[in-house]
């Protein structure tokens, strides 16, 4: 009898984190869901006008104010930037050189795309073919140095 007790315990155990996991995961993917309404808007999906800049990390920065584009990566082709990349499959486009400025393993110098807010420079959290920009954002493509022992990189100035 303790047998089937102990089956039943485990068994509630197991549809109860199940929900949990559930839940957790329907939360994510509606604030996703929502973030990205959001971002397009009730006119549906249109090329927003952001600014966009690159900075070579030699004190060179570059503005192309009103660039517009649906996702990141299509405003820079908008801006006629010359731009190497490497697909990485579904995680999106990985850049490896801007208007001919290669990334620098030896160097620790990268690329990597930074969005002003209230707070200062945000560091991009996803590929720039994945993230769909909001009309007047502020975006910085930085040829950063980077730290060789985090791997973190610098914030534009």
């Amino acid at each position: 009898m303790m047998l089937l007790k102990n089956r039943w315990a485990l068994a509630t155990l197991t549809v109860l984190c199940w929900a949990i996991a559930a839940s957790l995961l329907s939360g994510y993917y509606y604030y996703q869901y929502s973030d990205l309404t959001a971002r397009i808007g009730k006119s549906g999906l249109t090329a927003a006008g952001i600014n966009l800049g690159i900075d070579y990390g030699n004190g060179t920065r570059v503005w192309y104010n009103g660039t517009k584009g649906i996702t990141l990566y299509e405003a820079m082709v908008n801006a006629g930037w010359e731009i190497e990349s490497q697909s990485y499959g579904a995680m999106g486009l990985y850049i490896k050189s801007i208007n001919g400025v290669e990334e620098s393993p030896a160097n620790m110098r990268y690329w990597g795309w930074w969005s002003w807010t209230d707070f200062g420079w945000y560091h991009g959290q996803a590929a720039c073919d994945k993230y769909v920009v909001s009309p007047g954002e502020i975006i910085l493509w930085y040829y950063s140095p980077t730290d060789p022992q985090t791997f973190e990189m610098s914030a534009p100035e």
